[in-house]
């Protein structure tokens, strides 16, 4: 029997409905199921870019009533419509059906809360419509509580789809189940919604439609999903963490794949979004998060967390956190540092234990070797940052910015209290408290800081007579 290619993307006349009207009581949660997240991503994102990337072009998502969240995260073309009682899935399709483009011939339904489905999936289940009039997902799972059961004809067609709570013995005993996901030919299924009934608890099922289709001599193909966990619909927390792992362990595997070393990857925590070049070692208890990228040959963790930042070559980091940060090639940071958003970190730089930066340029081959706070600050080349010293820059109202020429050296413990410059090779003294600006090659001690000769204007000691 001819039918389309499985892999081949669906055509201008194919469209989707992604089911998000949910409530999600099961997650005991306040935010809506859809919003949680695996892999940093909300599983209704998760399932929208699958939906993209098989290309559908007509996409409706359907929330509930109280889904103003829900439609705030979705992408701008993305429409979204109410379902105004939650009736079923059944009853979701048919309020999606009303929006959706009227030239849509074939249309997919999958849920919004099965964040493991691929692309491929979705163009394999659509590909089987026409010649079917319906094509279902399905999986084998060796603990099927929780899913439909599916039960196949002689032709190895689904004969029925039976929900958990109406299956008798034997039903309950196929490891077959409904993986959620179908593909409709939409003139049929326009005039098949209004012919299915309510379950006994009142429900439209969305799985009625293949009794409907059985009845009416139509053809509903069944099509294995290879992966099984691909149909994985997280209705509870632990269904949240067993999803997580899949995404955990499909990155890892892509990392290692494509020349990263991974020291312990169960251990290790990657979002899809982060880029990682060739020859990074990654030890335990990383995470690495949002749009972080990381350049070929360095070396993180172990205990390093990584967000939304910009990673050089060669760089060390372990047991600190990085956050919006762009760092250069052949860092060092930590143990136990902070790199706080808005800082700028040249090459060759060193920052220790104990450290502080935020909302700083700190210039190439300075050295901050100990405890110690920059804030607001603009720190030149081989400038050296004393045990302790830090900058003061908040005077109760407003944060001010501190200047730090290149090669100038910081004693430990002083405090720079902003706005304030420290010109080029200049000192300050252990201790110092520096209230004002010091000129370049100028040497200041005390509390309050006050000059002292500078070495550039000290004259050599003339030999005595002996």
């Amino acid at each position: 029997m001819a039918r389309q290619e499985r892999d081949e993307p669906p055509d201008s006349a194919s469209g989707a409905i992604v089911l998000a009207a949910g409530r999600g009581e099961r997650m005991r949660s306040e935010i809506p199921k859809v919003l949680h997240t695996v892999g940093g991503v909300p599983l209704i994102r998760r399932v929208l870019t699958a939906v993209r990337a098989a290309g559908f072009k007509d996409v409706i998502v359907v929330v509930g009533a109280e889904s103003d969240a829900v439609r705030a995260a979705l992408p701008p073309d993305v429409r979204a419509v109410v379902q105004p009682q939650p009736r079923g899935t059944g009853d979701a399709v048919r309020v999606g059906l009303e929006q959706l483009d009227t030239r849509v011939r074939n249309l997919v339904v999958v849920g919004g809360d099965t964040p493991l489905v691929t692309s491929q999936t979705l163009r394999e289940v659509a590909g089987h419509v026409p010649p079917a009039t319906v094509a279902m997902a399905t999986a084998m799972l060796e603990r099927p509580t929780g899913y439909g059961r599916v039960i196949l004809d002689e032709r190895g067609n689904v004969a029925r789809v039976v929900e958990e709570v109406y299956a008798t013995g034997d039903e309950r005993d196929t490891q077959l189940v409904n993986g959620m996901i179908f593909a409709f030919d939409v003139p049929w299924l326009a005039s098949a919604l209004p012919r299915i009934g309510p379950a006994p608890n009142g429900e439209l099922y969305l799985t009625a439609l293949v009794a409907e289709a059985r009845q009416g001599g139509c053809t509903v193909r069944a099509v294995k999903v290879q992966d099984p966990r691909e149909v994985l619909g997280v209705n509870t927390r632990a269904e949240l963490a067993v999803a997580e792992a899949v995404v955990r362990e499909r990155v890892t595997s892509r990392l290692m794949e494509a020349g990263v070393s991974l020291v312990d990857p169960a251990s290790t925590f990657v979002d899809e979004s982060v880029v990682i070049g060739q020859d990074v070692v990654i030890h335990p208890q990383c995470y690495l998060r949002g749009e972080t990228v990381v350049g070929d040959g360095c070396v993180l963790g172990p205990g390093t967390e990584v967000i939304d930042s910009r990673i050089g070559r060669n760089v060390r980091i372990w047991w600190s956190v990085v956050e919006g940060a762009d760092v250069g090639p052949r860092v060092q940071i930590g143990p136990y540092s902070r790199i706080r958003p808005s800082t700028t970190i040249e090459a060759d730089v060193t920052v220790g234990s104990f450290a502080e930066i935020k909302n700083s340029l700190v210039g190439a081959g300075t050295q901050m070797h100990h405890f110690g706070y920059l804030g607001d600050a603009e720190v030149g080349p081989g400038v050296n940052i004393g045990a302790g010293a830090i900058t003061v820059n908040y005077d109760g109202v407003v944060k001010h910015r501190t200047v730090i020429g290149a090669r100038a050296f910081v004693g430990s413990d002083t405090m720079l209290v902003a706005p304030v410059t420290i010109g080029e090779e200049a000192m300050t003294g252990a201790g110092s408290v520096v209230t004002r600006n010091v000129p370049a090659g100028g040497r200041v001690v005390g509390v309050p800081a006050r000059p002292i000769p500078s070495r550039r204007n000290q004259k050599p000691a003339l030999p005595t007579e002996g």
